[in-house]
């Protein structure tokens, strides 16, 4: 499995989407810091006080960066997966010496454990970064805690997976329909569901988003097992 994952990395040029998710990391930079900066724009203005506090600023931050890091996923498989399944590719593919299923699994496995990583890795990145000039020059009146960072780690760890299983959702989705349009644009339409449902009740609750990650898991695993089965029926020609 490992050989083929390998594969997978150098054949698809892995290197475009570590560019990818650092540009990605320096967009996000900017967003954390209009975030803390938006109530300054009107203190009294009662909408703007949704980017009030580093917890509201944590939770709002978390949703749109699994956003992003899922779109990026749901590009990955339009390549590593829809373009080579739907297409003449297929038949070189199932060429290989290999089982089908494990080529497949392969595929999954690289863009899962990439989006997660690479989320997770920029996620440390930003609040690092912001963290650090937060302590020299603070933005947000109030003082950063343990709990603060503490809740950033658990809600960033818990994003990186639903991102990575919404991604597989919306490539199912498009691999139904054959489509690289509909896989992502199921991945945003998911991932917007997704916010919605945990994005109001982050800051009071994290059993909402554990609920949704939880889900999240359930239909990539149940996706995963129906395309595996799908290929393993697949006619080369």
């Amino acid at each position: 499995m490992v050989a083929l994952m390998k594969l997978e990395l150098r054949k698809h040029h892995i290197n475009t989407y570590l560019i990818a998710a650092l540009v990605l990391t320096m967009v996000m930079l900017a967003f954390i810091y209009l975030f803390a900066y938006v109530p300054q724009f009107d203190p009294n203005d009662a909408d703007l006080h949704l980017f009030v506090g580093y917890q509201n600023i944590i939770s709002l931050f978390g949703v749109i960066h699994m956003t992003v890091f899922c779109i990026l996923a749901s590009v990955m498989y339009t390549r590593f997966v829809i373009d080579e399944y739907t297409g003449k590719r297929v038949i070189r593919l199932f060429s290989y010496p290999v089982k089908r299923g494990k080529v497949f699994f392969s595929k999954v496995l690289v863009i899962s454990l990439f989006t997660m990583i690479t989320m997770l890795i920029s996620s440390i990145l930003i609040f690092s970064i912001f963290g650090l000039s937060e302590t020299i020059s603070p933005i947000v009146d109030e003082r950063m805690t343990v709990a603060f960072i503490t809740k950033a780690i658990k809600t960033t760890i818990v994003l990186a997976i639903a991102a990575a299983s919404l991604s597989i959702i919306a490539m199912g989705i498009g691999f139904i329909q054959r489509s690289v349009p509909t896989t992502i644009i199921s991945a945003i339409l998911l991932s917007s569901i997704f916010c919605n449902i945990v994005a109001g009740t982050l800051s009071t609750s994290d059993t909402p988003i554990i609920l949704a990650m939880i889900l999240a898991i359930l239909g990539g695993v149940f996706v995963v097992g129906m395309l595996a089965k799908k290929i393993n029926q697949m006619e080369a020609g």
